[in-house]
């Protein structure tokens, strides 16, 4: 007697967690509801969870001796698809490219609470008022010939290279409002930027703007995401995440601040949020917009070679000119404390007198970077992490910045018992009372990872100089990025050596636009500005391109540099971190590693002369990471380096294949690094 055949219908269930996507059969009371981007509930280990349908397929067949393993789906939770079709499939493009999982990237683009049935909730930042009217801007030459490059395209990338105050926002919201009835996502780095601009976007689109970042609490993501994604607003904008934001008529991206490194997240998930935009744009066959006074160097080489088009803006609005840089030589000048040379402090209280606002900026937050005892040399670090804990005296405890532990210090040192305990270098902490004590008038407020995790304290601060409550703020690199304050007149950089020797291929391309971008700040008013840099070494190269506005002079010499040692744009990059808890552990088996490595070969091709994996790439290491120990754990690292995309991918898979059966050890993979530390 022949078997009887069932035919079944099977479907690929996405969840949140670090996974692909699992089999589930649905019931024959639910397949006429099943379909791609609905929740649905499934049994799941021993529980429940809600997931996404990802696939299904409607002609498996089951026989009578075949026994059915797979469990079925219990609920369907949505009538209508809740993720769009073009955000699955940019989901697990992202899971894909960076060697991750489309489930870890779902975790990433949806807020929790969606899986979790929770409710919106309104945010605390309302707007019971309608905008003020935007105020008629005319445009300059420049500008009117690069936005309409712009409408006239149906799809496509741009870079928009625009010196600081050459109006690049009023070109990103002419060309939404250029787009009829589709929607757009616009990304900035910061939080802290998102006050500015948000007001500039409602002045235009009223209440058709809402923002999306992690500082909003679950239920305020809850209700912005849903805005987005029922077609209730025209634009979305926020920081990292935004780039998720579930739009189904997509018509534009526009990415600012396009060079900044906090588009890439460090953690988990490792995607960089601007080439995510730049895939989902080719998705959906839709326009992006780069935009930045310092492009990367990799985007500006991808536009000389005509892979975006390339919009320039050479002059600020207005005909305002640039702001004059000059650099302080702390060798030689008259120094009236630590931080603080003798010409600023004069600037300082000059611009004070006229009635202007000053920035000042110090790329390291804490009061000091350690504290060491004078008599045997000790210094404070973190058990968990090789690196010196930083003194913040507002909390008197020296903090990791890396793991978030943090310690009382003792009176005593711990190995001598001597006294004579000294805090050694600069944090804005201490540049803070440094001023208040110089210059006790000064009505000053730092801006720093320290003084903004309360809510909306990025908006107080941002509001409070806009309303010329403060006179100097003082703070990170926070503090640089595209705030427009048009009080500003002098930006000054405290100690700029802090980030011009750091062991990256891309510490000097940082340095130069973390100067010029707080340069840019000053002098967008109708008083021209001036920026002061003090440095010990004015020597360096970096700060003749600084001094002149010199991004094209800048580029030339980095793209030089970069070609000569073969790094991006010129190759891609796979960082692969081992981790260990135990450090003669580690040493022991990256022997190991190493040798296994080198015996990996590519599969069989006859068309090539040689079938060694490192004929068109490279390998460096594996060796110590340059911060060696994290969160109590060892870590040793290699780069794969080479111009072939799926070589590097294949030989990392391989990598880890040939140490699966290695215990005790954590491989993590970083597609396209921007950090080697």
């Amino acid at each position: 007697m022949p078997f009887l055949e069932l035919r079944v219908m099977q479907v690929n269930i996405l969840f949140p967690i670090n996974a692909e996507g699992f089999t589930y059969l649905v019931p024959g009371e639910l397949e006429e509801k099943i379909k791609p981007g609905l929740r649905v509930l499934a049994p799941f280990r021993s529980g429940k969870k809600v997931g996404i349908v990802v696939g299904l397929d409607k002609t498996t067949a089951i026989t009578q001796d075949k026994e059915i393993t797979l469990k079925s789906i219990e609920s369907v939770l949505d009538d209508e698809p809740l993720i769009p079709d073009n955000l699955l499939k940019l989901i697990q493009w992202v899971g894909q490219y960076y060697m991750s999982t489309s489930g870890l990237a779902l975790k990433n683009a949806v807020p929790s609470g969606i899986f979790e049935g929770k409710k919106g909730s309104k945010g605390r930042i309302t707007y019971d008022h309608e905008a003020a009217p935007a105020k008629k801007i005319n445009l300059t030459a420049e500008q009117q010939k690069a936005l309409s490059e712009i409408i006239s395209a149906v799809s496509g990338a741009f870079l928009l290279h625009g010196v600081t105050g050459s109006g690049k926002t009023e070109i990103y919201i002419r060309a939404i409002e250029e787009l009829g009835d589709k929607e757009a996502i616009v990304l900035v780095p910061e939080i802290a930027l998102t006050t500015q601009i948000v007001d500039r976007f409602r002045a235009r689109f009223q209440d058709k703007v809402v923002f999306f970042h992690s500082g909003l609490s679950p239920g305020e993501r809850i209700t912005s995401w849903r805005k987005i994604r029922n077609g209730e607003v025209k634009v979305a904008l926020g920081v990292r995440s935004a780039v998720f934001a579930p739009f189904k008529n997509l018509g534009l991206i526009i990415i600012d601040e396009e060079h900044e490194a906090s588009y890439k997240q460090f953690e988990g998930l490792k995607y960089s949020a601007r080439d995510a935009a730049l895939a989902r744009s080719k998705i959906e066959s839709i326009k992006i917009i780069l935009g930045s006074a310092t492009p990367s160097i990799e985007s500006f080489y991808h536009a000389k070679k005509g892979k975006l088009g390339y919009l320039e803006l050479t002059q600020r609005v207005e005909q305002r000119p640039m702001p004059r840089v000059e650099i302080i030589d702390m060798t030689r000048e008259e120094k009236e404390s630590l931080s603080y040379s003798r010409k600023l402090l004069d600037v300082l209280e000059k611009n004070l007198s006229e009635g202007h606002q000053s920035l000042i900026m110090l790329n390291r937050r804490g009061y000091s970077p350690f504290l060491m005892c004078t008599d045997c040399g000790y210094t404070y670090k973190c058990p968990a992490c090789s690196i010196t804990l930083t003194y913040h005296k507002d909390t008197k405890t020296l903090n990791c910045h890396y793991c978030n532990s943090f310690l009382k210090p003792q009176d005593a040192c711990p190995e001598c018992k001597g006294t004579k305990i000294k805090y050694i270098g600069l944090g804005t902490q201490r540049i803070e009372e440094e001023l208040h004590e110089l210059l006790p008038e000064l009505n000053l407020k730092r801006m720093d990872r320290d003084t903004t995790t309360k809510k909306l304290s990025h908006y107080r601060i941002v509001k409070d100089m806009e309303d010329k409550k403060i006179a100097v703020l003082l703070g990170t690199q926070m503090i640089a990025k595209g705030h427009d304050f048009p009080d500003v007149t002098v930006a000054a950089v405290v100690f700029a050596d802090v980030a011009l020797n750091l062991p990256d291929f891309r510490s000097s391309e940082r340095t130069f636009q973390l100067f010029t971008q707080l340069a840019g700040r000053a002098g967008r008013g109708d008083v021209s500005g001036a920026v002061y840099i003090q440095t010990y070494e004015p020597e360096h190269y970096v700060f003749d391109y600084v001094r002149n506005h010199d991004y094209k002079g800048f580029y030339q010499n980095e793209i030089e540099l970069r070609k000569e040692l073969s790094y991006p744009p010129f190759s891609k990059l796979i960082r692969v971190v081992f981790s260990f808890r135990n450090k003669e552990d580690g040493v022991r088996t990256m022997k190991s590693v190493s040798a296994r490595i080198k015996k990996i070969t590519r599969p069989r091709n006859p068309k090539l002369k040689t079938q060694n994996l490192k004929s068109d790439f490279e390998i460096l290491g594996p060796s110590p990471a340059s911060i060696e120990k994290i969160r109590n754990y060892w870590r040793w690292h290699l780069i794969l380096k080479g111009a072939n995309s799926k070589s590097l991918r294949l030989a990392a898979l391989k990598i880890l294949e040939s140490i699966k059966d290695i215990r005790d050890v954590k491989a993590d993979i970083d597609v396209d690094p921007i950090n080697l530390l």
